[in-house]
């Protein structure tokens, strides 16, 4: 006798419920098709707002009395519900008696638990909290949780406590905490505090110690890795309709939702893929003096930033250096100032150790720039996933400037330079500050198809006018009108009750006399040095015109042959007047040691640019002549073999 369709039934479990112990193993109870809540219920007002997840178990059986073959029973769902907001998928756990709490598990298992991460919780966390407080010493270096990653809490090896937990949103400070080690001694460290904001509250409480240098608190924070754990079966509907014979079709969606959730975008504009990198520029090339007072839990902050490896000291018969941001002694040891720390960009000394008193410290001061980074990427693939990679950076990077970013099981972990050579962080390694050679170890091998990305800033940019200001006092007048007459300004002063005199008189836009430097007629600005203290006030004598500014805005094509640059102004310029800026882009190549170029990147240089008053153009940033003016005709020409082939200029 043959097997009709009416012989494949649907059959209840033992529980048609949402409990935990709904489903287990098959009864003789038959779905009836067609009746109203034969397998769900009604959905409700609440679950409607809210969203909610219904598990039903039910067996496909062939209900035959003879033992005729049936190829392949098989279920699908052949229609979504009408209503939009509901949507159904069929999944199997292949347990015959499992109940709704294994098969809830199984939908819950897109992720596993990985390794124990470097985070602790602050203080016990309490049943029905929808956020947590961890902490992380600063010394680890541990990378910061972020926004949609799912961490897994523990009591313990006590499996029955776990639970998964997915962040929404993360606050983080810097902290300063104290513990006591053996003796009563009190002492300080530095930690990362984050506030993590999830998506449901805790289902208990997680018990935690008082934060310590070494976390071993009784409850631990895992991390977690994607898992495929169950797959699901659903159905979708046409997006065009499809004819006999296609061999393609449009569907409306390929996706549909397992649990429900809400979210939101926010875009982002105008910002740079590599983002800005603090940048310490040395001030010059001497050290200033500071008394200090040493006392551990106390904190000394430099009026300034600091150059990295120049800050020195002597206490207790022990001289110290600053090496990659502690103090160390001569033989490489923290000694009595174990778990010092300086931060170079604000120039705040916490102190830590057993010693202790007032010194003098001494440092190089550096100013702290931000600047738009240079950056480069290797792509990784299964050929090239290795633990150590090898850079050749041009230009060489500014010392703690570089950043080198890798992914290992879908999370990003940095290194970076500490200032003093070494790589710090998630890896190790070592970088030349004088070749840009590199060498950076990972602690894993980056997943393929991901990206390595680094990003550094050079400190070929800033240069130093050596002894520019040695013995000789700057002076900057701004006189109170502009368009000054070239060759038409003197001025005097007394020093040492004797008259001293300094003029334009070239009319090139240079000042000599008993001062040399430099003035903008447009601007009516003087820049002058020197050796002379006057005893009171500097008298300028000038002559202005006091006609109105003619302006203009010249857009400049695109110049790859370092042609000469010719812009055509208005006839009849009054020399002296001409006042603009111009902007050229400096192409820059990063090759590695085999010379292959690795990432090339354009920085944009805006120049500003006057005129001496004697027909010639002049860069401001360094007072060379780059081109010349014809007052007449009003024509002004930019030499391109002079001013586009200079990198810094």
């Amino acid at each position: 006798m043959a097997i009709t369709s009416d012989d494949i039934k649907l059959m209840q479990p033992e529980r048609l419920t949402d409990n935990e112990d709904g489903g287990g193993q098959m009864t003789g109870n038959e779905v009836i098709d067609g009746d109203i809540n034969n397998l769900f219920e009604d959905i409700s007002r609440v679950d409607r707002t809210y969203g909610e997840v219904s598990l039903r178990k039910a067996f496909l059986k062939v209900d035959t009395a003879t033992t005729d073959l049936y190829l392949d029973a098989h279920s699908i769902l052949s229609a979504q519900p009408l209503d939009p907001n509901v949507s159904g998928l069929l999944f199997t756990t292949q347990d015959f008696y499992d109940e709704r709490e294994a098969a809830r598990q199984r939908v819950e298992s897109f992720v596993i638990p990985g390794p124990v991460t470097g985070l602790a919780l602050r203080g016990n966390q309490l049943q029905g909290q929808r956020s947590i407080i961890c902490y992380a010493p600063t010394v680890n270096n541990i990378a910061a949780p972020e926004i949609g990653d799912t961490l897994l809490l523990q009591e313990g090896q006590d499996l029955g406590t776990q639970q998964f937990i997915k962040i929404l949103n993360v606050q983080h400070i810097e902290a300063t905490f104290t513990y006591e080690v053996s003796g009563g001694d009190i002492r300080t460290f530095k930690a990362d505090q984050y506030i993590l904001e999830l998506s449901a509250e805790l289902k208990r409480d997680y018990p935690a110690s008082d934060p310590s240098p070494k976390p071993a608190g009784p409850s631990l924070i895992y991390s977690t890795q994607p898992a495929t754990s169950a797959k699901y079966y659903g159905s979708t509907s046409l997006g065009v309709a499809a004819s006999s014979g296609d061999l393609s079709i449009q569907v409306a969606d390929t996706f549909a939702p397992i649990i429900p959730t809400a979210s939101n975008e926010t875009a982002v504009i105008d910002q740079r893929p590599g983002g800005y990198v603090n940048q310490i520029v040395a001030g010059g090339s001497d050290s200033v003096s500071l008394a200090v007072t040493v006392a551990s839990g106390e904190t000394s902050t430099l009026p300034t930033a600091v150059v990295p490896g120049s800050v020195s000291l002597s206490l207790a018969g022990e001289t110290y250096s600053d090496k990659g941001g502690i103090f160390v002694t001569g033989g490489g040891v923290p000694a009595g100032l174990e778990g010092t720390t300086i931060d170079y960009a604000t120039g705040a000394i916490t102190w830590a150790g057993s010693a202790s008193g007032a010194t003098t410290l001494s440092y190089k001061p550096g100013a702290l720039r931000q600047q738009i980074p240079n950056t480069g990427s290797i792509e990784i693939e299964d050929s090239n996933r290795n633990f150590n990679y090898v850079l050749s950076l041009d230009p060489a990077p500014a010392p703690l400037s570089l950043h080198l970013s890798y992914r290992y099981l879908g999370k990003w972990y940095t290194i970076r330079d500490d200032g003093t050579g070494n790589m710090v962080g998630d890896g190790s390694g070592q970088v030349s500050y004088d070749s840009g050679s590199v060498i950076a170890t990972l602690q894993a091998q980056p997943d393929a198809g991901s990206v390595l990305f680094y990003r550094w800033t050079d400190s070929s940019i800033y240069v130093q006018d050596p002894e520019a200001y040695a013995g000789v006092t700057p002076l900057s007048i701004r006189l109170a009108n502009r368009k000054v007459i070239a060759g038409s300004v003197t001025l005097t002063w007394e020093a040492s009750s004797v008259q001293k005199t300094a003029t334009d008189v070239a009319g090139d836009g240079s000042i000599t006399g008993d001062a040399t430097g430099q003035i903008n007629y447009a601007r009516g600005e003087i820049d002058i040095t020197t050796a002379l203290q006057a005893d009171g006030d500097v008298t300028v004598d000038y002559t202005h015109k006091d006609e109105a500014e003619l302006t203009t805005t010249v857009t400049v094509p695109n110049n790859s042959s370092q042609a000469d640059i010719v812009i055509e102004t208005e006839s009849s310029i009054e020399p002296g007047s001409v006042d603009f800026t111009i902007t050229k882009s400096v192409k820059r190549t990063v090759e590695n040691d085999v010379g292959q170029a690795l990432s090339t990147n354009y920085i944009d240089q805006s120049h500003w640019v006057t005129d001496n008053g004697n027909g010639s153009l002049m860069s401001r940033r360094d007072f060379l002549v780059i081109g010349t003016v014809n007052y007449s005709t009003g024509q002004l020409v930019i030499a391109g073999n002079t001013f586009l082939k200079q990198v810094n200029a």
